[in-house]
């Protein structure tokens, strides 16, 4: 079996449940006694080099004034009427309070112009994700660009009592695996990320918490149990957004007011994370009816775990035929659950 991880841990089972031991996270990486939000916010969207710096010492960036607060509100009217839930979300993926517009730029013309568009996340994402390579081809070497492309766009309406989300990296849908590092290293990104507030955003109502400098944690660095002086709960007014690669551990918060919180998080990627061959557009539908479940599994028709190429979050293949199988994704499986048993050594 090939594997990236499954070498770094030696699970253990307890009365038919799966447990790996993990050290407490007790090294404080980049932070420095009184660092505040103000040290990973850039001056404004133009400030290319501190925006740069930010990503790469800190994992995250904060950008005020992304978008003008009419076009939030623009972007919620295009919105309403497609927020939804499944009655399976009970905390996994996402809290019973929260329901969510996912495919949001096929939804929201203002989404793909004023924010997957804008010129600062494409020139980000082209600086921290495109890559070129040469390839020899006979007695030519060819240069390419791997270019980019938009993996992901959700739109999520918090609502009061939402509780936590746990912590995770966006980039595990990709299976990527990162060694300890003690800075930056270039090539080894799948994502970058920006979070939009179409409403205010704070503590208490939820506001996306982060890990600063966890973008350079390797397989050992527990976020589960970690020195909490890296937590950052990201304060963002109307307009503001987030920069974040897709290596930096973030969760919801828990809304604990009594309004919603609405904000976008979308996600760029390499552009040759897909197949080569386009099977599935300008393909008639019927063509894929009568299949069986493990041909469409071969065509892509369903999601890789832990739920890269979902729609709707559900598995593409119940489009083909609803009746075929069980749509896992929906019911928040994603993959094998171990749990977590943690050393404090001190």
């Amino acid at each position: 079996m090939n594997t990236k991880s499954l070498n770094f841990y030696e699970p253990f089972e307890i009365e038919g449940q799966k447990y790996i031991k993990m050290d407490v996270k007790k090294d404080l990486g980049v932070y420095e006694p009184g660092l505040t939000q103000e040290a990973f916010t850039a001056k404004d969207k133009y400030d290319y080099k501190g925006i740069i710096e930010n990503l790469e010492k800190y994992g995250l960036c904060v950008v005020p004034n992304f978008i003008e607060q009419s076009k939030c509100d623009q972007i919620l009217k295009e919105l309403d009427p497609h927020f939804y839930r499944h009655d399976a979300w009970q905390g996994s993926p996402f809290p019973k309070e929260t329901t969510v517009v996912s495919r949001a730029v096929l939804h929201s013309p203002t989404i793909l112009k004023d924010v997957v568009s804008d010129s600062l996340f494409c020139d980000m994402a082209n600086h921290f994700l495109n890559e070129q390579n040469y390839f020899l081809t006979g007695n030519v070497i060819r240069k390419c660009s791997s270019g980019i492309q938009l993996n992901s766009g959700i739109v999520y309406n918090v609502g009061p009592g939402a509780g936590d989300q746990g912590y995770h990296r966006e980039d595990h849908i990709h299976h990527t695996i990162h060694q300890a590092c003690d800075q930056f290293e270039y090539g080894k990104e799948t994502l970058l990320g920006i979070g939009v507030a179409f409403t205010d955003m704070n503590k208490a109502n939820g506001a996306t918490r982060v890990i600063i400098g966890s973008h350079l944690w390797g397989p050992q660095d527990s976020c589960g149990k970690f020195d909490k002086r890296m937590q950052f709960h990201v304060n963002a007014a109307k307009g503001d957004a987030i920069l974040f690669l897709g290596s930096l551990y973030h969760a919801a918060s828990a809304n604990h007011t009594l309004d919603n919180r609405i904000a976008g998080y979308f996600f760029m990627s390499q552009g040759y994370l897909k197949q080569e061959e386009n099977l599935h557009f300008g393909t008639d539908p019927k063509v894929f009816k009568d299949m069986p479940l493990d041909t469409l599994q071969l065509l892509g028709l369903k999601t890789s775990e832990p739920y890269c190429g979902h729609i709707d979050y559900k598995s593409p293949g119940h489009l083909a035929n609803p009746s075929l199988f069980e749509n896992e994704v929906e019911k928040g499986y994603y993959g094998e659950t171990i749990k977590i048993i943690y050393d404090d050594k001190s």
